[in-house]
Order: structure tokens, then C-alpha cells, then sequence
């Protein structure tokens, strides 16, 4: 059991940063009048799972996206904050248009 608490907001805003300055993915904005979370993160003890809604640029091989973004959050949350990551979800929800 951790001897502190970290608010889920703070957890949201760690893997946030971790997935920007990459421009072939990002989160998932969705419809303004709905209420979306493109980043969640459930806590239960010492261990976290976080499901993310991306968008990814069109052309880019979605696998290997997702398995990029799984270490970038992994690599962020877990030192960060000592939890364990069990899981991260990937959900990609859209298409950016392709680079020039």
C-alpha cells in the first residue's frame, strides 16, 4: 500500500505528457457536447490500468502505434509514481490527415 495518495487528474496529466511531441497520434477530442475522457486511469492499490482514445495519422501502422504509446505511458506513469501498470489500453477513435 503507498503511504500518499495521487489525485487521478495528476495520473490523466502524466500520460498526457508522455504522449506529446508526437505527431503521428493524438488524443482523441471527440463531440464538445459530449462528455469524453480520452485518458483514464483506475487505480486499485499499488496498481494502475489506463485505457487511451488516440487519434493516429493516416498511413501509420496501428500496431506498432500502440505498442510505441504503451512504453511511452508505462515508461512516464511508473517511475512517476510508483505504480505498477498492469495494462494500457489502446483505443484508436480517429484518423489525423497524412503528413506532407
Amino acid at each position: 500500500m503507498t503511504e500518499y495518495l495521487i489525485a487521478t487528474s495528476v495520473l490523466e496529466s502524466i500520460v498526457r505528457g508522455s504522449l506529446e511531441g508526437d505527431d503521428r497520434l493524438h488524443l482523441h477530442s471527440g463531440i464538445r457536447l459530449a462528455r469524453s475522457h480520452p485518458v483514464e486511469v483506475t487505480v486499485d492499490g499499488d496498481q494502475c490500468h489506463v485505457t487511451v482514445h488516440l487519434d493516429a495519422r493516416m498511413g501509420e501502422v496501428l500496431p506498432a502505434l500502440a505498442s510505441e504509446a504503451r512504453q511511452k505511458i508505462v515508461g512516464a506513469l511508473s517511475p512517476m509514481t510508483g505504480l505498477a501498470v498492469l495494462g494500457v489500453d489502446v483505443v484508436f477513435a480517429g484518423v489525423l490527415p497524412a503528413a506532407n
